[in-house]
């Protein structure tokens, strides 16, 4: 996912410096011919593309504003000066075939294209005045332009403009495709997905704006290049903009793999940093155990096996505590009291690995998983001995459940979304549901090489995964039990479209300066060519 939008950030600043080349061509086609006429009206032609030129310049700046935190020139401002030259570029063009005189065409052909004529010609005037300067005026005005040239190739004598009007025809297209984003804040799911940044109409946009570019760009080379001057100007200019754009695409690809990297080595950080804090709970359970333990009336009550009298004093003790669990079990391991259930009261806890442990005169403390309604439950618990001089009688055992709240911490923390898992299904989580209270737990981690990696070999896996359909940068670390087996997993993760967003800023100064290095780069190809042109001569 992450690789397919750089690229397609990237495809997007190729695509808009080629259809500048080739509309600059276009440009100095028209100003050559103007050089032999020195005719005013021919004029328009050439400052028209030149416009154009500009503004698909100024577009190869803009990034998608989905990815961009914070902007070098205000979006506004280069979204404007775009739509100044663009629009003034397509009106010069249309201005131009209008005040320029139709080739009239031979009698014979006159019959043929008479239907065709009146259509086209009608179609230029058909709300050329009641065009605003708003975004809806690109395709409008890329149509009608498209029309003119049509006209002055089936009308007029001028059948080579054909390849224009139909690049101009597709142009329209895009640039009509293009007023997706207007439609972004659309609460319709499906017509989100179709509009959205890198979606079907944005991936569109850009396609027809290549067919465009390909179409002109053969009709004009064929042009160019009868001129050994022309030529030598254009091999320096396509040059040179080859390798800004080679040297752009590398310094951007190094610069996101970098900052991958980084991101990645953080995640690893981060995630051993919430495993020291699950070292960090299990030690103050240990605490509030041991405080339990240690306390007379408890150990009284322990070895006189009064029931009653532990509750009273253990229930108030949960409580100040803020524990989940607290049971007193006797010296076989038999339940004498549950603080958190007091009314529930029997049973054994001699198999209890931690139970058996503390039996041995052993302080013990282990991450456990237990069942819950909806998903697996995540504690750690700390048992150790209540003992009457050197005898153990007895074992208090101390819970506490690693919840949303403590990832909520986590994340409000770090920034970070984390979650905890019972073996591979998800314990507790920062993710919340669309009704904004419930969490995604229940849910499986399927993927192989994190199973295989945490729950087997117990080490840190990082890497991309896909969370509820979104790509995530993501580090998991494992959650293991007293005999040190992995039995859940720690996760904490940010989504892939951030490392574009911190690495957005970056881009777009390096695309501002690579179109305005190649702007400035015209004039030594155009002087060097005329050089060696001169010397040959």
């Amino acid at each position: 996912m992450l690789l397919a939008q750089f690229l397609l950030v990237n495809t997007h600043f190729v695509l808009s410096l080629l259809a500048a080349l080739v509309t600059f061509a276009v440009a100095w086609l028209y100003f050559d011919a103007w050089l032999n006429k020195k005719d005013f009206n021919e004029g328009y032609k050439f400052l028209g593309f030149l416009l154009l030129t500009v503004s698909f310049v100024i577009q190869a700046t803009l990034i998608e504003q989905s990815l961009l935190e914070h902007s070098i020139l205000e979006s506004d401002v280069i979204n404007t000066l775009r739509a100044a030259f663009r629009i003034s570029g397509y009106l010069i063009l249309i201005i131009g075939q209008i005040v320029v005189p139709l080739q009239p065409l031979p009698e014979y052909r006159k019959k043929k294209t008479k239907k065709i004529s009146s259509a086209v010609s009608v179609l230029p005037f058909l709300g050329v005045t009641a065009i605003q300067l708003t975004s809806f005026s690109f395709p409008i005005l890329a149509i009608l332009t498209a029309f003119l040239y049509l006209r002055r190739a089936t009308v007029g004598l001028e059948n080579h403009l054909k390849a224009i009007s139909l690049s101009f025809f597709i142009l329209a297209f895009s640039e009509l495709a293009g007023l997706a984003y207007l439609f972004r804040n659309t609460d319709n799911i499906t017509v989100a997905n179709i509009v959205a940044p890198f979606g079907p109409l944005w991936i569109l946009e850009r396609i027809l704006l290549a067919a465009s570019i390909f179409i002109l760009g053969r009709w004009v080379w064929s042009y160019l290049l009868k001129r050994f001057e022309t030529q030598l100007f254009m091999i320096f200019t396509t040059s040179v903009l080859t390798i800004f754009l080679l040297t752009t695409i590398f310094f951007t690809f190094a610069s996101l793999s970098n900052l991958r990297r980084d991101i990645l080595t953080s995640l690893k950080t981060d995630v051993g940093v919430l495993s020291y804090t699950i070292e960090s709970k299990k030690a103050e359970t240990l605490s509030d155990a041991q405080v339990i333990a240690q306390n007379t009336e408890i150990v009284s009550a322990v070895s006189e096996s009064d029931r009653k009298k532990l509750s009273d004093l253990a229930v108030p003790i949960l409580l100040a505590k803020k524990q989940a669990s607290l049971v007193v079990v006797s010296d076989t391991g038999a339940v004498l009291m549950r603080a958190e259930e007091p009314e529930r009261a029997g049973g054994s806890l001699s198999d209890n690995p931690l139970i058996k442990r503390a039996l041995a005169d052993k302080e013990v403390t282990s991450v456990v998983t237990k069942e819950g309604v909806i998903a697996p439950i995540v504690a750690v618990r700390a048992a150790v001995p209540v003992k009457s001089g050197e005898e153990v009688i007895g074992v208090v055992m101390v819970g506490s459940d690693i919840d949303n709240a403590f990832v909520d911490g986590v994340k409000e923390a770090t920034g970070l979304d984390a979650s905890v898992y019972a073996d591979n299904i998800r314990s507790a989580t920062t993710f919340v549901a669309p009704d904004g209270k419930s969490r995604w737990i229940g849910i499986k981690e399927e993927t192989e090489e994190v199973k295989k990696t945490v729950l087997v070999d117990g080490e840190i896996y990082t890497g991309s995964v896909k969370l509820l359909n979104v790509p995530y940068f993501a580090a998991y670390a494992p959650l293991k039990n007293i005999d040190n087996n992995p039995v859940g997993m720690l996760f904490v993760g940010r989504p892939e479209v951030s490392i574009l967003q911190t690495a957005s800023r970056s881009i777009e100064l390096t695309f501002i300066t690579t179109a305005i290095l190649l702007i400035i780069s015209i004039l030594p190809a155009y002087f060097v060519s005329k050089y060696i042109v001169g010397q040959i001569s």
